[in-house]
């Protein structure tokens, strides 16, 4: 699909994802469009060049109005709320919801970002392929966007051009990135579990990798109703840990009463995505680190 003056939707603009494909998509000479709950954040965003609309994506007719005259959609929108019922709300029923506006619409593609939480890792080794089978059980985040995928492929089957983006962490800056601002700090203060001395498998891609995968899905036709993992590389997690662990050490963790994205050894393969989509990782482990290293350093 031709990108130039389509019109794009990015749900959840104002946040590390959706800010910088919002970003990205720009760049394509794509006319963006954003959907945000806060008038400063609309202000701010219009500011920016882009169309921004106040409304919850939590909302029917904010969905409506903001997927109409649309081409197409990068829902970027996700909870981590622990309460069940509220994760199903945002990471289900909203991306449902707009997802069937999408197709109503007559929206040409729908691009969602998801993760390689919704796959269950019970064998905690070997390589994960996207036909690998999605969780049923487990955390509230995992499990509610294992369901939104589900969802969403209710809504492909009808007709919307789907296609889903895995990612694992994802490294970049950005005052709501989680690994790049949130998780150091508990790191530092030795609030952060280490699993068999930090060797499991970090699977990782930076902010600007996952943008050009976005890109992708519009682009390359092929991509419509399937699934990618979108990984830059992997590191043993102590890597990770070791840039930020300050005088208290981290609490030792067995990997059988770990969470299995801590405990997990294998790899995430990206070989469809690179012969799907063309798509190449474009940041080692080192560059990502380094950028989020300086951006704490500023005062």
């Amino acid at each position: 699909m031709e990108l130039r003056e389509k019109v794009v939707l990015v749900t959840g603009a104002n946040g590390f994802v959706g800010t910088y494909v919002a970003r990205r998509l720009r760049e394509e000479g794509m006319r963006v469009r954003v959907l945000v709950r806060r008038p400063e954040a609309r202000e701010e965003l219009a500011r920016s060049g882009v169309e921004a609309l106040l409304g919850d994506v939590t909302d029917v007719r904010a969905r409506e109005e903001a997927v109409r005259g649309a081409h197409c959609v990068v829902h970027c929108v996700a909870t981590d709320a622990q309460e069940l019922a509220e994760a199903r709300r945002v990471n289900v029923e909203s991306t449902a919801g707009l997802a069937e506006a999408a197709l109503a619409a007559g929206c040409e593609r729908f691009v969602h970002i998801s993760t390689v939480a919704v796959y269950p890792l019970r064998e905690r080794d070997g390589v994960v392929e996207e036909d690998s089978p999605l969780v049923t059980q487990g955390d509230t985040y995992s499990l509610t966007k294992a369901e939104a995928e589900r969802a969403l492929n209710e809504v492909a089957a009808r007709g919307l051009r789907t296609v889903m983006l895995r990612p694992p962490l994802i490294l970049g800056v950005h005052p709501s990135s989680y690994w790049g601002t949130r998780y150091p700090g508990m790191i530092a203060a030795g609030q952060f579990p280490q699993v068999d001395g930090g060797r499991a498998t970090l699977g990782h891609v930076h902010i600007s990798s996952l943008t050009e995968a976005v890109v992708l899905a519009l682009r390359v036709d092929a991509a419509a109703h399937q699934a990618f993992n979108i990984v830059d590389g992997h590191e043993p997690w102590h890597r990770y840990t070791d840039y930020f662990v300050g005088t208290r050490p981290l609490p030792q963790l067995p990997a059988e009463q770990a969470p299995a994205f801590l405990s997990f050894r294998g790899r995430y393969s990206v070989d469809k995505a690179r012969r799907v989509l063309g798509f190449v990782p474009r940041d080692t482990f080192a560059s990502s680190m380094d950028e989020i290293i300086r951006s704490l350093a500023r005062p």
